[in-house]
């Protein structure tokens, strides 16, 4: 008989690997941070029979794959780690990018989740049978799995985007974005031209000027930076911390300070007022140029776009080799980079910070093929009415979940929380499911639709819908990122037994 290998194949006793078709109850796509809350959960409420298919060799999806220099988390680190398990040690108040991924692999290794783990299993195409309630999916090497239940945790931060100018294959030097950062490049005889000066940028550039003979930093439109004011624990600290009602009230403590930016996106006066001077105390103790503060200065209210953190991007740029060009880019030649005014710089090395295909990959697909009930595919569907109910759910999509989904998330805390609530919330459905033998769990359109419409005369009213551009927002205005409510009220509605009055619950059929 075949021994059982970690990966969930079958090694025969002449070494050679038999795949197998699976039939656990959950598929989870993505062993990044709510693929593993999700798995975590189901766990604690006694599903075991779940998979885990994951595209690369490691936990940790944002947190493995990105790998910039200055690669830190915007949320006080005892705020970005699960709430059931609390990280004393972090090094740091706001963590770097190997310290957090290192975190998730030990989660993973604690809750006994590598071997459900299939790695390097690229999961591209699923399809509901609705006869069998069950979800197939295939994947780039042609094995099928089905499972009762499919829940998609694949990120939005992991695809890098090129910006849309002409000449990408142009120039003749190196290029590339801060999501396939090039650790091999000697930067120190180099004239860098970093196109983008939003999150990625502010980390990647003080790095840059710290290495490059030049930076030419190219800003479409400046951002509100406020100070990260980082710093090392000391061990007795983290001492401190190991004592629980000392984590608590800190973490108490941070979560009410990160209030201030969901006051600010609420549009009140307070929170925009104090974010306002926050940036501009941050710009002025690094920069004495009126006509450079001027240039970083932005003409819409802070919490419109996103706002960022960084103790060092505007001393980088005041430093006599750093240059801000302040338009954007409209292509790029041989040697160099052409603004949006007309003028061109040379350059040998082009970095892009410009963003993620949220939710696809690297070549614009979407990260997986999705196609419900009557040949829908989820594609078309969210295309025509982008809503999802709770973030979690779609209609026309029965058994098929989604963590950190449409309008799913908080615009001012950590994703380890909604994550959390999410996965609760999808655990709990899956158990019904299990439990009273059901064929299907589906959102109902009409409590989808009400949801939306309550939702977004809420968002219309925030910082978003302001005068800037950013990508939370569709083309028809529409805002398919945020919940528009306090990470309290999320928890308070999806535990509502209400809520689940928005679902419709098929029995089995014989």
């Amino acid at each position: 008989m075949p021994a059982r290998d970690g990966d969930g194949t079958s090694v025969d006793t002449g070494g050679r690997v038999n795949t197998r078709d699976r039939t656990d109850t959950v598929g989870i796509l993505g062993a990044g941070l709510s693929g593993l809350a999700m798995a975590i959960r189901l766990r604690q409420v006694g599903i075991e029979d779940f998979t885990i298919y994951e595209r690369v060799t490691d936990v940790g999806g944002t947190w493995l794959r990105n790998t910039y220099p200055g690669l830190h988390c915007d949320i006080p680190s005892h705020l970005y780690c699960f709430s059931f398990e609390p990280n004393p040690d972090w090094s740091m108040v706001y963590a770097g990018q190997a310290e957090i991924q290192a975190y998730l692999r030990r989660c993973a290794e604690k809750y006994g989740l590598i071997d459900r783990i299939r790695f390097g299993i690229d999961a591209r195409t699923a399809r509901f049978d609705p006869d069998a309630g069950s979800w197939t999916i295939e994947t780039s090497t042609g094995e099928r799995h089905t499972h009762r239940v499919l829940v998609q945790a694949t990120g939005g931060l992991t695809a890098p985007r090129l910006p849309r100018i002409d000449g990408l294959s142009t120039f003749d030097g190196l290029a590339w974005h801060s999501g396939a950062w090039r650790h091999d490049v000697d930067l120190s005889d180099c004239r860098v031209g970093v196109i983008g000066s939003a999150a990625s940028a502010v980390q990647v550039v003080p790095h840059v000027a710290d290495n490059a003979k030049e930076v030419h930093v190219f800003s479409r439109s400046p951002n509100w930076v406020i100070p990260r004011a980082n710093r090392f624990y000391s061990d007795t600290e983290k001492t401190e911390f190991r004592d629980e009602r000392s984590w608590n009230r800190l973490r108490r403590q941070l979560y009410r300070s990160s209030l201030l930016w969901y006051r600010a996106q609420k549009r009140w006066t307070s929170g925009i007022g104090e974010l306002r001077g926050l940036t501009l105390e941050n710009i002025r103790a690094s920069i004495d140029d009126p006509d450079l503060v001027d240039a970083l200065t932005p003409d819409y209210e802070p919490g419109c776009n996103r706002i960022l953190v960084s103790d060092d991007y505007y001393a980088a740029l005041a430093r006599p080799h750093v240059t801000l060009v302040p338009h954007g880019v409209t292509r790029l030649t041989r040697t160099g980079i052409v603004a949006a005014d007309g003028t061109e710089t040379e350059v040998d090395v082009v970095i892009y910070c410009t963003g993620y295909r949220i939710g696809g990959r690297e070549d614009g697909r979407a990260a997986i093929d999705v196609t419900g009930p009557d040949d829908l595919p989820l594609a078309a569907t969210l295309a025509e009415r982008p809503e999802a109910y709770y973030g979690v759910a779609i209609p026309g999509f029965p058994n098929f979940f989604v963590i950190n989904g449409i309008n799913g998330t908080p615009g001012y805390t950590s994703l380890f929380n909604t994550a959390e609530l999410h996965a609760e919330f999808v655990a709990t459905l899956t158990r019904r499911l299990v439990d009273e033998q059901l064929h299907a769990i589906e959102a109902r359109p009409d409590a989808t639709a009400a949801y939306n419409r309550r939702i977004q005369a809420e968002l219309q009213q925030m910082s978003w819908s302001g005068n800037c551009r950013n990508f939370y927002l569709n083309r028809d205005g529409r805002n398919t990122t945020f919940f528009p409510g306090t990470l309290g009220r999320m928890r308070r509605e999806l535990r509502a037994s209400e809520t689940l009055d928005g679902f419709e619950f098929t029995a089995l059929r014989t």
